[in-house]
């Protein structure tokens, strides 16, 4: 682990702490004699602390010290990526099946290619990073960088789902769907929806919404917890009456559509 990657899980205790405790930075800047932009940039993982800035927010967190400065060694899974991406495997060390559908000239020029593309693809790791993301191909991770970069949020640490933080710590929770593929369908929420989970639907700032034909942008919708809460109201009623959790349960594009939009490519 390098001093990057300490200072990136030093700050998301900081803000996890920070939101936790329901204090804004304005709150935490005060209790250690420090300015917003400072715990700002402290939590954004832009500036190294002090030794007595550490004893000063363990204090106002009501931690040891010693917590905000233990690190897994998260890192060491970004450098596995890393190196998956970077270095593509060549057809000549891997025995295809019998019968391929290409020939080995096809292969190698193709390896050649993705190779190629990989490249890009890491830069585009190397910046899904900064925003949280570790793993651009798991759970529309490419798709949720866009957004994130769009609206101004960064990933939440040890989010659940697809929660974002803004500057103040204020969560908020992104969708994406293919309505290409899903145009009669609706939006996912999650695989195991309980009373926990709904509850903390109802306290976010905004859900934003991406809808995507394949993997262009064509729209994002905001959608207030009012607008959303005759669903919430429903899925409540579901639970009582299943006493377990729900799979999945799906917000309609039709109420997608009743939130604000706040881009759309037609608009460019």
């Amino acid at each position: 682990m390098n001093y990057k990657e300490a200072r990136q899980q030093f700050a998301a205790k900081v803000s996890q702490l920070r939101r936790e405790k329901r204090m804004t930075q304005d709150e935490l800047a005060e209790l250690i004699d420090k300015t917003t932009d400072y715990i700002s940039l402290l939590e954004r993982g832009e500036r190294s602390p002090s030794f007595e800035v550490i004893f000063a927010l363990a204090e106002a967190l009501n931690v040891p010290a010693t917590y905000l400065i233990s690190f897994s060694q998260s890192g060491e899974n970004k450098a596995l990526i890393s190196t998956l991406i970077a270095e593509p495997v060549s057809p000549s060390v891997v025995e295809p099946v019998e019968e391929a559908v290409t020939t080995e000239e096809e292969r190698i020029s193709d390896a050649k290619r993705l190779e190629n593309a990989m490249k890009s693809i890491q830069e585009l790791q190397n910046l899904a990073n900064e925003y949280g993301i570790t793993d651009i191909f798991q759970d529309n991770g490419g798709k949720t960088l866009q957004l994130l970069i769009l609206l101004g949020l960064r990933i939440s640490p040890g989010r659940e789902g697809n929660d974002a933080i803004d500057g103040e710590g204020k969560e908020y929770e992104l969708k994406t769907i293919n309505i290409s593929l899903n145009r009669s369908g609706g939006v996912t929420t999650h695989h195991h929806l309980n009373e926990i989970i709904l509850e903390k639907y109802r306290q976010v700032g905004a859900w934003y919404i991406g809808l995507y034909e394949g993997i262009t942008l064509k729209q994002i919708y905001k959608l207030t917890p009012e607008l959303l809460e005759p669903k919430f109201q429903e899925w409540e009623e579901k639970l009582k009456v299943r006493n377990d959790a729900l799979n999945n349960p799906k917000i309609p594009l039709k109420l997608v559509r009743r939130g604000k939009l706040v881009y759309s490519d037609s608009q460019q």
